[in-house]
């Protein structure tokens, strides 16, 4: 076929050539000229698309322009345009929505090898769209990933790498998660360097080191990506990785902030609160914890509990304190609940309930802390708030006195010496004994000599 004496072939590279010197109107016209080509009609579905060189105000007569395009085509087989006419169906782009046909165009364009299709069906399966087993969702959304990753897209390698990284769609292996977010980092993936310095920083699936950690989060935080520049921010803080430096950190926790980055206002709260860096200034420091509460940041709501209830620049007010450690309690902080443990137990800023008070020293003894381990072991052993339970109490002053705790230590020396909930044993009572007054206590102390 000839237009004007030039070939189809012709006239699309002329246009092509226009597009890139930025002449769309131009190359519109041209590719308009060329018929029924598939290159021409997906670049006019593009310009149409991304309101390029087009005589079309209207958003949505263009998005009608521009479905038409790439379903035409799509049609005669061109990779990119299916992977369009998918994008189209799935948003409503011009067409009504229909996931099922969106899915039909993104397997014939990842067919011909269309990462980008690829990835959209990675997303979908994902949601669990477009999977004929939700059971197996997961698996059908890594497979993707990695055929897109195996062909060097950046966006699969990413995600076949987070697949790995947390065990989801095939078995967690840390070495190829790294492996994935490398090459991915290599070619500018911001969210990639970012993963790649948590697993330095981490020591997963590569040897744990701080200087290299930093180094990929400050790629990332330079992409400004909110999260890494917080974490360069906490690295410039405590010297992780490079040498400590509170105005740089400074600079980088404002930097997240401004991104919206919940913890980063956290940080510079706790910054002010404490002065370092800057004039301690409680105000501000209350002011920062608010907009981290705001946008979700558990710790920063912990803060304001503890702004309450020691009335840190501002009177106590064990009420709102309360509500506070509920919040993050909530959310699963173990600091914030043993803090609203402690106020139920107290009848602080609450009405005393000693039953809720056992439910939330509970869960964060599961969680780890030493305090409520402890704390929930003198309720089993003394039945408040639970039933008594002096086998469950030894079991708790264990942990707790596993992690250090004096208080702990000496309680579980009680219990062998004295047969509590355990079978009488003086010798383990002894070493219990000896581990707590090293610590200085006086009863543990005490109760050695009459050991002796």
């Amino acid at each position: 076929m000839k237009t004007d004496n030039k070939t189809v072939e012709e006239i699309c590279a002329e246009a092509t050539g226009l597009y890139g010197e930025k002449r769309y109107a131009e190359a519109v016209e041209l590719w308009k000229s060329a018929g029924e080509n598939a290159d021409a009609l997906y670049m006019l579905g593009i310009c149409h698309n991304y309101n390029l060189g087009v005589d079309e105000a209207d958003e949505k007569k263009r998005g009608e322009l521009a479905s038409g395009y790439f379903i035409k085509a799509a049609e005669l087989g061109h990779a990119d345009a299916q992977c369009f006419a998918g994008l189209c169906f799935l948003h409503g782009i011009g067409v009504e929505k229909d996931e099922k046909t969106a899915v039909d165009w993104f397997k014939r364009s990842a067919e011909q090898n269309c990462t980008q299709a690829m990835n959209n069906l990675g997303m979908l399966c994902d949601g669990g769209v477009g999977v004929n087993d939700p059971e197996k969702k997961d698996a059908e959304a890594f497979a993707w990933f990695e055929k897109s990753a195996a062909l060097g897209d950046p966006t699969g390698q990413l995600y076949a790498g987070v697949g790995y990284y947390e065990g989801c769609g095939v078995k967690r292996d840390y070495e190829k998660a790294a492996e994935y977010f490398a090459l991915a980092a290599q070619k500018g993936l911001t969210e990639a360097m970012f993963r790649l310095g948590e697993c330095y920083d981490d020591g997963d699936g590569v040897e744990r080191n701080a200087i290299e950690a930093f180094k990929y989060y400050k790629l990332a935080a330079q992409s400004n990506h909110a999260k890494a520049q917080c974490y360069v921010g906490y690295c410039y803080e405590n010297g992780e990785g490079v040498a400590r430096n509170m105005a740089e950190a400074l600079k980088w926790y404002e930097a997240s902030a401004g991104n919206d980055y919940f913890q980063a206002y956290c940080n510079l709260g706790c910054c002010y609160e404490d002065g370092r860096g800057v004039k301690r200034d409680m105000k501000t420091a209350i002011e920062m914890y608010e907009k981290g509460a705001e946008l979700g940041s558990t710790q920063a709501i912990y803060n304001l509990g503890n702004v309450y209830a020691f009335g840190k620049g501002v009177k106590v007010n064990n009420e709102l304190a309360v509500e506070y450690y509920r919040a993050a309690a909530e959310s699963g902080l173990a600091e914030a609940q043993y803090n609203l443990a402690q106020h139920l137990h107290n009848g602080r800023g609450i009405e005393r309930d000693d039953e809720a008070a056992a439910y939330w020293f509970l869960q964060a003894a599961k969680r780890g802390d030493s305090d409520a381990q402890f704390k929930i072991a003198s309720f089993y052993m003394d039945g408040i708030g639970v039933e008594e339970d002096p086998q469950k109490a030894v079991e708790w002053f264990g942990k707790s006195a596993r992690q250090g705790d004096s208080d702990a230590q000496y309680a579980l020396g009680m219990c062998y010496d004295e047969g509590m909930g355990v079978e009488r044993d003086v010798d383990e009572a002894r070493d219990w004994y000896e581990r707590s007054a090293a610590q200085g206590n006086a009863a543990a102390k005490k109760a050695l000599k009459k050991l002796k």
